[in-house]
């Protein structure tokens, strides 16, 4: 993304005081955009009826993307990716990076009914935060991030978002634990709440009583995408720090490693020698990379970073959060039975491969149609006479709603394939609203999917999402 002047001002003039306005004190970056601090923006005027939950949603957005084509032929004028929320009067929204996507600019919706067209000034694939801009004509309502998201246990939170379309909803529920993990590779350490999170939550705060912001919803656990009763927030510390960042400098550079890795249990350890241990078993090494130059090598084991002892690829990765590029780090591995200590002088991250291999967290976009920009996600395959799911994207309607790759297609609506051209063709012309594939999975037998072909029949269907356990790269 190539940010335009007009952004970049935009970063000089807002990146020097986040902090203050976030009301954390976080320091932010030691760059040349730094200056004298501002007055701490005020939350506009309310009448006294208006209760705490009230004066916060109107500084809540809902967050789609610009594709009023695709709204309009589905006749779905409020189909909405996620949620929002205003920071600084200015203009400035918190979200998530999965609910921008890739986009350069959104749609961002008041609850008022004001509509803006927002600009992605940042955004962080680790820690899945993003920033957009709009320009107001008047100052806005804002939420203020909390200095601690450490409630007690069992404190009354709300949640308020934009679900399934229910734009401008919220939902009650308590802090039901801290410090918890999404998967195996997700770099955040999460609050755990039980107010009722699904698709469209994604960016929205998680607020105290008094209204004060103390996480971001962004995802419930992996086997599921709709509200089981345990929610996943993005502590305001965390939140502030990177914002301040994205505000800044429109990314967050960090160092890695250069590998991918997958966890070793104690079993696989003491059978590559190191009895007694936990690590990650080293699958591949980036060619000409940090940890090519450094020595490390496929097969060796990770016990260690700068100290940290590795049991799972998020480990990892919450080791090497704060790095910069160039930083040496000393890591220790097992080779051949031996311990072997090393420095790694690492290098510079991807900002995007905190997302690969994630499970769709609370964002749907339910725009467009089947054979418009309703993206089905998925792919066909022959092979040999058959029928075959190939690649199915992350975060899809297809995977979202059970389909494998590898999965054998035996019936579309009751009706055997010729082949995977024609397949897929039949799926995307098809005039109702669901369509039904019949699929062999092996160990599994055969199974029923109930497809959605519109956004309403999405919104109406509870998906059913299978276990994903992401690796690296790291």
């Amino acid at each position: 993304m190539n940010p335009n002047p007009s952004v970049n001002l935009t970063r000089r003039t807002l990146g020097w005081f986040l902090g203050a306005a976030l009301c954390l004190g976080v320091a932010l970056p030691s760059t040349a955009r730094a200056a004298a601090m501002p007055d701490q923006p005020k939350v506009a005027a309310t009448t006294q009826s208006e209760t705490a939950i009230e004066r916060a949603m109107r500084a809540v957005v809902a967050i789609s993307p610009q594709d009023a084509a695709a709204r309009k032929q589905n006749g779905d004028t409020e189909a909405a990716g996620g949620s929002g929320f205003v920071i600084h009067e200015s203009g400035i929204i918190l979200t998530n990076a999965h609910v921008v996507a890739k986009l350069d600019t959104v749609e961002v919706t008041f609850a008022n009914g004001k509509r803006y067209t927002g600009k992605v000034i940042g955004r962080d694939g680790r820690t899945d935060l993003a920033v957009v801009k709009i320009d107001a004509e008047q100052p806005l309502p804002i939420l203020k991030l909390a200095k601690s998201s450490r409630l007690p246990l069992g404190a009354k939170v709300f949640a308020l978002g934009n679900p399934l379309g229910n734009r401008f909803s919220v939902t009650s529920g308590i802090i039901s634990g801290y410090d918890r993990a999404y998967d195996v590779a997700w770099p955040v350490n999460f609050i755990q709440h039980d107010a009722a999170l699904n698709p469209g939550n994604s960016g929205g705060p998680l607020i105290t009583e008094e209204g004060e912001v103390i996480g971001i919803n962004t995802a419930t656990p992996p086997e599921t995408i709709f509200d089981i009763g345990i929610g996943l927030a993005i502590p305001s510390e965390l939140v502030a720090k990177i914002a301040a960042q994205l505000v800044a400098d429109g990314k967050v550079v960090r160092g890695r490693l250069g590998v991918t890795a997958s966890s070793a249990d104690a079993g696989m350890a003491e059978a590559l020698g190191a009895p007694g241990k936990t690590g990650l078993i080293i699958d591949a090494v980036s060619s000409d990379g940090a940890a090519a130059r450094s020595g490390l090598k496929i097969g060796d084991l990770l016990l260690s970073v700068e100290g940290r002892k590795l049991e799972v690829v998020r480990d990892l990765s919450m080791a090497l959060i704060d790095s910069k590029p160039g930083d040496k780090v000393k890591v220790e591995i097992v080779r051949d039975g031996k311990p072997v200590s090393l420095a790694v002088a690492l290098e510079a991250d991807d900002d995007l491969a905190g997302e690969r291999g994630k499970v769709a967290a609370l964002a749907m976009d339910m725009s467009g149609t089947a054979g418009g920009s309703y993206n089905l996600g998925f792919a066909l395959r022959g092979d040999g006479g058959r029928v075959l799911v190939g690649k199915v994207d992350e975060a899809s309607i297809g995977q979202m709603y059970g389909l494998y790759e590898g999965d054998e297609l035996l019936a579309i609506d009751g009706v055997a394939p010729r082949d995977a051209v024609a397949a897929m063709a039949a799926i995307k012309a098809s005039k109702r609203d669901v369509a039904v594939l019949r699929i062999q999975r092996a160990g599994q037998g055969t199974l029923h999917v109930a497809l959605p072909l519109t956004a309403e029949a999405a919104k109406a269907r509870r998906p059913g999402v299978p276990r994903r356990f992401p690796r690296g790269p790291l």
